[in-house]
């Protein structure tokens, strides 16, 4: 069936838009990556959610706040608000003895997690061919991690522990979206729930950053706030079975920046498993929902 022109142009946006927010959020780990030697944790966490709080506080004006933050699913909202601090905490903590590219294709097994939970936790039924592909997305972060082989791999563990926040995150976005909860009412949660996590973490152990790391965490800032802003706009374009197989240029975008700053060369183990796993990515979550591809 052929698209409208007006509709392939919003996909065509939209691809686009994801693309460079998942870009952006690769951009993230590797400016945590830079900033995790020398300022805190809570520093770290506070510069991805209270700008882009503020930021969202300050366009959404103060007559919508209330109606921003109602919901019928206070307890899901401040599980699902937490399930992001703990994914971009591990993946800080992973990227200080990772590699970017490593860390980020362990953590894209959380996709693959949420594929083998959906039929039990969602009720969405799983065919015969997505189990091979998630089996084979399993099998690519197994090549990358190597356990026990490399003396990193112990630290794998940070990613792994993150793939399985991951996998809640989605789950929970989910569920949230089919009890008629508002994406905007989400993002407000998550933003809200992050700052409140955070910012004592930072204020027990601030430490003053010089020139050169104010720089990078304002870019770490503003490349987590774009990140989010695109993502949204994203998905408001195009439904989620035609945009998910573009989120794995995640991992390239990590890759890269992992070359071109940290001079960390993926070997030969890390793009097979790179490759297996965008393959296993692109087949299962492009064919998930056919009805919409039309």
């Amino acid at each position: 069936m052929t698209l409208p022109g007006s509709r392939l142009s919003e996909r065509s946006s939209a691809i686009l838009l994801l693309i460079v927010a998942v870009s952006c959020f690769g951009a993230v780990d590797g400016f945590s990556k830079i900033l995790v030697d020398s300022q805190s944790f809570g520093q770290i966490m506070l510069a991805r959610y209270a700008p882009a709080l503020v930021a969202l506080l300050v366009a959404s004006g103060p007559g919508s706040w209330r109606g921003m933050y109602s919901t019928r699913r206070p307890g899901l909202q401040v599980i699902r608000g937490l399930s992001p601090v703990c994914v971009g905490g591990l993946m800080v903590f992973a990227v200080r003895y990772l590699p970017l590219a490593e860390a980020t294709v362990i953590l894209f097994a959380g996709p693959f997690i949420v594929v083998a939970l959906s039929q039990r936790m969602l009720g969405e039924r799983v065919d015969p061919a997505s189990w091979i592909a998630v089996a084979i997305g399993f099998l690519a972060v197994l090549i990358v991690a190597r356990p026990g082989i490399d003396a990193l791999s112990k630290y794998t563990i940070f990613p792994a522990a993150a793939a399985v926040f991951y996998a809640i995150l989605l789950l929970l976005s989910r569920r949230l979206a089919s009890l008629g909860e508002l994406p905007r009412t989400t993002v407000a949660w998550t933003l809200l729930v992050g700052t409140l996590v955070s910012l004592p973490l930072a204020m027990l152990d601030w430490r003053s950053p010089d020139l050169y790391h104010w720089v990078i965490l304002l870019c770490l800032c503003v490349s987590f706030g774009s990140g989010q802003l695109l993502l949204t706009k994203a998905f408001a374009l195009a439904p989620a079975n035609v945009l998910t197989p573009f989120s794995y240029v995640q991992i390239v975008s990590a890759a890269i920046f992992g070359w071109l700053v940290f001079h960390n060369v993926p070997d030969v183990w890390t793009i097979s498993g790179m490759v297996l796993i965008v393959s296993a990515g692109v087949y299962v979550f492009g064919r998930r929902d056919p009805a919409n591809q039309a």
